[in-house]
């Protein structure tokens, strides 16, 4: 029986919007580099993710600093990454508003008494930023930064299961990113959801999630299905 979900948080609980997107094109802008913003960003999440999973622990801020540093490096860009990277860094405390759906699940779940969490790619003075922005008061809330460790690496799940003293079994992981937030947990011997909104996720191959929602108005009848089993 599901007692407990856990959420991812961006994406998921809140709208990360084109911010990320937009500090790139403002990072592009002022060092005089010509490109599509876009496929910029890509790269360098793809840099910043194998760092995260390969790499020694380092915050999130860091992360992008030091990922962004490589990324100069392929491109043969001579630019001070320290100066370069402070949009990216002045965006994770910016503005981002919650899904309309958001304050809603959660006060059904305080409702039904169901405990949930939040398990987020981010470091903490971010998340708490984000949190406080939007009025979201949540008992639980973990961090990358927190937990010393990055999604997928099956660590970062298991250790909120020992803080919160949870059964994998008894758990949900809802979030939008198929191998964070599907794979990952399913990993730790919990079952996920994955938050699907636009519609048309293509899943791969090693990928399959217990429930595809597209809206979070979605999960009470999961749980409710996951209760009668």
């Amino acid at each position: 029986m599901i007692r407990n979900v856990i959420f991812d948080c961006f994406g998921t609980l809140i709208d990360t919007g084109t911010g990320s997107v937009d500090a790139v094109r403002r990072i592009l802008k002022n060092i005089g580099l010509d490109t599509d913003a876009v496929r910029f960003y890509s790269e360098w999440k793809a840099l910043k993710k194998e760092m995260m999973i390969d790499g020694p622990f380092f915050s999130e801020k860091e992360l992008f600093r030091l990922s962004l540093e490589k990324l100069f490096e392929e491109y043969r860009i001579d630019a001070d990454t320290d100066e370069a990277v402070r949009p990216m860094i002045q965006n994770l405390f910016g503005v981002r508003t919650v899904f309309s759906d958001t304050k809603e699940i959660l006060r059904w779940l305080d409702r039904e008494g169901i405990s949930y969490a939040v398990g987020s790619v981010s470091d903490s003075d971010s998340m708490d930023h984000f949190l406080r922005l939007n009025g979201l008061e949540i008992g639980r809330v973990y961090t990358s930064e927190d937990l010393g460790a990055y999604k997928p690496v099956p660590v970062f799940y298991q250790k909120i299961l020992d803080s919160t003293g949870w059964k994998p079994e008894e758990c949900l992981f809802v979030g939008d990113d198929p191998m964070d937030d599907v794979a990952g947990p399913q990993s730790a011997g919990m079952k996920a959801a994955l938050l699907d909104r636009r519609g048309g996720r293509i899943f791969g191959m090693n990928v399959e999630p217990d429930f595809v929602l597209h809206s979070l108005r979605e999960l009470p009848d999961v749980l409710v299905k996951l209760k009668t089993e």
